[in-house]
């Protein structure tokens, strides 16, 4: 690795774009869902926002989605992935199938592919969102190979509460979308409820001025870039005493999405239902002074329909590669908690975890129309994929002294699958046209940990942690063939990291705070994909992809986060993130969406006696990214965002602000361009 700089220029550069809390803990709105949280020690040091976007940040940056959220911390970087547009983030490198989304503690992600499209994740309903970057608790479960992502929900606090804001979009091609959310919560006595709506509509994305017209868009409004997303959400808990929680939870998403064309593609997509409902249950019970256990219990049901069209019509399916695909999944599952403080100077953790995921999918068939020119599409019979994990894990935290913690954990995850089925070319007899089953196989996977937290004072810790980790290959992994261009591999096997992470974080006195880490991923097993012959294509000569667990890697980097509050009405702060990723196989290759440099500045500038006005500037920096793995890139980009606020009558406020101010065309994936500049303004109401 070659470093350019000199480690005193670098900090410097840290300090000049870092990005802290600054104490906005203190003036949150919101109590958070205790239950929903997950932590090693839950005894975090500071208040810095290295790893962590609580709900004052999210409406102060006017994040509404999970992904722009996430865009605040540092080491995360996000992209838009594939020909579905999906909202994704690379933590450290590690893409979301090796770093989970959780909401309160529950996985979320798809259980054919182990993705989610985290942009469908609307914040109006967040307490807040807590990164684990390296040393990861073994009550998430398996998978946590690069980290975990968990949405925390809100809870209650007041014994009538209303919140929410209703709010308009504006681009330089005129009005483009509304945003409208509202809580309302109780808490009587020992029981407590909360619900929660919202809607997200953007009729488009408007396009930076500077954008150049291609043969699929002509600039101005981004063609079929429509989305709706519609999220509801409500618990109702008991707390009989001071140690125990009862709660019931639900959550629906609905949601409508097009897919814009290709800058320099030629797919046409939509996504006319993409559907999400939970149910979960949580409970936390004290059995006496030294024992604890917690409950989970839930119940997670995906579907969508998403259709390719033959043109940017969007009106007539009749080519080979048009379809209407519809995913019909779910998992079930829980997990039992046991937290022990039998032995002096012990925390005991001791995890069972269970779950049960189900894939079904066809393609429907699609009806004759004479006045729209479709013919008659035959259908698919539905092909089902069911996989059965369990895990089981123990973490125990050793308070040596008053200063020094030792952690240690060990988990063992087990996946077994059920049935695999797939239509099309047998993959192994070459017959064409038939539903047929793969081979059962099963896998497993031991993971390790252990850290040294040293607390020298009040509000500052260090810490040095070792975690290896795995990652099961997903139903899709193994036996997709991606429309006959790769043969499947039910054998294949999980991927593995060893994390290694160096840690001070702290504050002084509630006016500087500060984060620091250097780390390094260590990636063996790796999934990837190699050329093999076809042995059934019609000219047997093609050649065909196919995973295989054959890819060692490494990526190393620092992380910078500060914050400073000078006087009560400044907060300045910022983040600074390096990292450098090689392929150890083929140092040729380059890793593909995340920058080497990425760095936040913002400012907060109050008027207390304007009504509590302020006003909030920003500005992200990004270095260039590979796009592609023979090393072409995309460009570099700076952006700068700002908004004023202040309150007007009786709980109501008004807020206006410009996002991308300097109308920038800049790209995070080369087929998508991102927006240009674009205006908002929101009547906030808080009670």
């Amino acid at each position: 690795m070659k470093i350019s700089t000199s480690l005193f220029s670098l900090m410097t550069a840290a300090c000049l774009t870092a990005y802290g809390q600054t104490g906005n803990d203190s003036v949150s709105r919101v109590k958070v869902f205790e239950l929903g949280e997950v932590s090693v020690t839950g005894r975090p040091a500071g208040k810095t926002a290295g790893n962590r976007v609580n709900d004052v940040q999210l409406r102060e940056f006017n994040r509404d989605n999970v992904t722009e959220a996430l865009n605040l911390l540092p080491g995360l970087s996000i992209t838009e992935a594939g020909a579905r547009n999906e909202g994704q983030i690379y933590l450290r490198g590690f893409n979301l199938l090796q770093t989970p989304v959780f909401y309160d503690g529950i996985p979320i992600y798809v259980p054919y592919d182990g993705n989610v499209d985290i942009n469908r994740f609307t914040t109006y309903d967040l307490s807040q969102i807590t990164v684990s970057k390296a040393l990861t608790s073994v009550l998430y479960g398996p998978n946590t190979m690069g980290g975990a992502v968990n949405l925390v929900s809100r809870k209650p606090v007041k014994q009538a509460e209303v919140w929410g804001l209703s709010g308009l979009k504006f681009g330089d091609s005129g009005f483009s979308g509304y945003n409208t959310s509202v809580s309302a919560g109780s808490r009587q006595g020992r029981f407590y409820a909360l619900g929660s709506i919202s809607f997200l509509k953007n009729n488009f994305s408007s396009l930076s001025g500077k954008f150049v017209p291609g043969a699929n868009e002509d600039g101005g409004r981004r063609e079929n870039s429509e989305t709706g997303d519609l999220k509801f959400s409500a618990k109702a808990g008991y707390t009989p005493n001071a140690t125990d929680e009862y709660s019931l939870n639900f959550i629906l998403q609905d949601a409508k999405k097009d897919i814009p064309p290709g800058v320099e593609g030629n797919q046409f997509r939509r996504y006319p239902e993409y559907n999400k409902k939970s149910l979960y249950y949580k409970s936390k019970t004290a059995f006496g002074s030294a024992l604890t256990v917690d409950a989970t219990a839930f119940y997670d049901n995906y579907y969508n329909i998403m259709s390719q069209f033959d043109d940017k019509t969007y009106t007539t399916q009749n080519k080979g590669s048009a379809f209407n695909s519809i995913y019909d999944d779910y998992s079930a599952g829980g997990s039992l908690n046991f937290v022990s403080g039998f032995f002096k100077n012990n925390i005991l953790k001791l995890a069972l975890y269970e779950k049960y995921d189900s894939h079904r999918e066809h393609n429907a068939a699609i009806p004759a129309s004479e006045a729209a020119g479709q013919n008659e599409k035959a259908g698919e019979p539905v092909q089902e994929y069911r996989d059965n994990t369990f895990s089981a894990g123990l973490e125990d935290v050793f308070s040596v002294s008053e200063h020094i913690d030792v952690v240690a954990g060990l988990n063992y995850s087990y996946r077994r699958n059920i049935r695999a089925q797939e239509y099309g070319t047998h993959y192994d007899t070459g017959e064409k046209n038939v539903l047929y089953d793969f081979p059962s196989g099963s896998d497993d996977a031991f993971n390790y940990q252990v850290a040294i937290l040293l607390k020298p004072a009040a509000g500052h810790e260090i810490s040095v942690s070792a975690s290896r980790k795995s990652r099961f290959a997903s139903q899709k992994d193994r036996y997709s063939s991606k429309f006959g261009s790769q043969r499947p591999n039910p054998d294949l096997k999980s991927e593995f990291s060893w994390i290694f992470d160096l840690t001070c974080k702290g504050e002084i006195e509630s006016v500087f705070q500060y984060e620091v880490s250097l780390f390094r991923n260590n990636i063996d097993n790796a999934i990837y994909q190699v050329t093999i012959p076809g042995e059934f294509a019609d000219d047997g000569v093609t050649l065909l992809k196919q995973n295989r667990n054959v890819g060692k890697s490494f990526a190393t980097g620092y992380e910078v986060a500060l914050g400073l509050n000078p006087v009560k009405e400044i907060s300045i702060g910022g983040s600074y993130s390096y990292i450098y990723r090689e392929n150890k196989e083929d140092k040729s290759l380059k890793f593909t969406d995340v920058p080497s440099h990425k760095g936040i500045l913002y400012g907060k500038f109050a008027l207390p006696r304007f009504r509590g006005a302020y006003l909030h500037v920003d500005w992200e920096v990004n270095s260039k990214r590979y796009h592609t793995s023979d090393g072409k890139t995309l460009p570099g980009y700076g952006i700068v965002n700002a908004k004023v606020f202040a309150r007007v009558w009786n709980g109501f406020s008004l807020e206006a602000g410009v996002k991308n101010i300097g109308d920038k065309n800049y790209y995070l994936s080369l087929n998508y361009p991102r927006e240009g500049r674009t205006y908002f303004t929101s009547l906030v109401y808080d009670f």
